[in-house]
């Protein structure tokens, strides 16, 4: 008799991000997420076609989540300084509690996801969202004369995040003060 697991998708999903937080995308398989899963490799690709797909899904619902936290900060109306601060704070700790999944939005070394669509398309969404925030905000005339000045200042928002959290990662609370002085020199 077939073993029954309840909300097989969501086993899948939990055990596949477990996998892919300590071993990375490269070196997880369908098989080891299977057995992990405690579900036949047939039954896995019933759910997912492939590795590529299962960890896009993962990225994309998780990134969402993020997606509509920072949406909702950027409608708030409250001083520059506060939505500056909750939107880095939001930020950082989504990315804290991803334990690392989201670096392959700056991390090309994966050729396999290197110029997928909708990996690059999560990336632009995020740049996009934080670019507007910092449009919203009033810059230092100076940062004028840099070509897309809040794209740069969104992506050195991520990327120091991602910094911060493997170099610092017991100062949480001194990370994101530093964060939101690093890009506050950039608006009045």
């Amino acid at each position: 008799m077939p073993k029954i697991i309840k909300d097989v998708e969501n086993t899948i999903r939990t055990c596949a991000i477990e996998l892919f937080v300590e071993l990375s995308y490269t070196n997880v398989d369908m098989k080891m997420i299977a057995k992990k899963s405690g579900v036949a490799v047939g039954t896995l690709y019933n759910y997912y076609e492939n590795k590529k797909e299962l960890y896009i899904s993962i990225l994309k619902e998780s990134w969402q989540n993020t997606f509509n936290k920072l949406d909702a900060l950027s409608e708030l109306t409250i001083s520059s300084g506060e939505k500056l601060r909750k939107y880095i704070s939001a930020l950082y700790e989504d990315v804290e509690a991803r334990n690392g999944l989201g670096k392959i939005l700056i991390n090309t070394s994966v050729v396999e996801l290197k110029d997928d669509k909708e990996i690059n398309d999560l990336k632009n969404s995020l740049i996009l969202r934080a670019e507007s925030l910092f449009n919203s905000l009033n810059k230092v005339e100076t940062l004028d004369k840099y070509p897309n000045i809040d794209s740069r200042l969104a992506e050195s928002l991520l990327v120091s995040i991602l910094t911060m959290l493997e170099f610092h990662p017991n100062d949480k609370e001194d990370n994101i003060n530093f964060l939101v002085e690093f890009i506050s020199l950039s608006i009045k």
